[in-house]
Formats: C-alpha cells, structure tokens, sequence
C-alpha cells in the first residue's frame, strides 16, 4: 500500500511539473526540479526518507503552481534588479 501510495505522489508531482513545462513556465519548473533533486539528495539514505522528500516537494510543487517565484522575471526579479542598476550607473 505504501508503494502504490509513494508511487501516487511522485506521479503527481512530475504531472505538475510537466504542466508548468506545458505553459512554458521555465522559471518555475527549473526551480522546482532543483528543489526535487536537492530534496531526493537529502533524504536518500532510507525509506521514511523518502517519502518524507517526495511529499516535501509535492507541496513545494503545488504551492509555487498556485504562486509561481519570480526570481529573474518580474517587477522585483534578479534580472530586472541587475538591468535597471546597470543603467543607472551607465549615465
């Protein structure tokens, strides 16, 4: 039961994942395949582990599809932070 349970929550994560792919939502399917490998990094040496990381980052998942990051796009973003800095010190 545990394995089929385990099985459901990976299969919904990488649906979800796949679905910010299909929307082309780079930003925030690239960061949260990197908090998925981290995740399985982390807790690799056992069973309870695994579980623990893979409904860890099912919720990280789902809460960034509600509230997507917006790390190097947006207003408040890296990138738009690194390009208006940079024109201010061209002039």
């Amino acid at each position: 039961m545990e394995f089929a349970i385990l099985g459901l929550v990976v299969a919904v994560n990488f649906i979800v994942v796949k679905m910010k792919l299909d929307r082309k939502r780079w930003e925030d399917a690239t960061f949260d395949v990197l908090i998925l490998l981290t995740i399985m990094a982390l807790f690799s040496g056992s069973y309870a582990g695994l579980i623990v990381g893979s409904v860890a980052s099912l919720f990280i998942s789902l809460f960034f599809f509600a509230s997507p990051p917006k790390f190097f796009s947006g207003k408040n973003g890296i990138l738009h932070t690194f390009i208006s800095r940079a024109k201010r010190t061209e002039k």
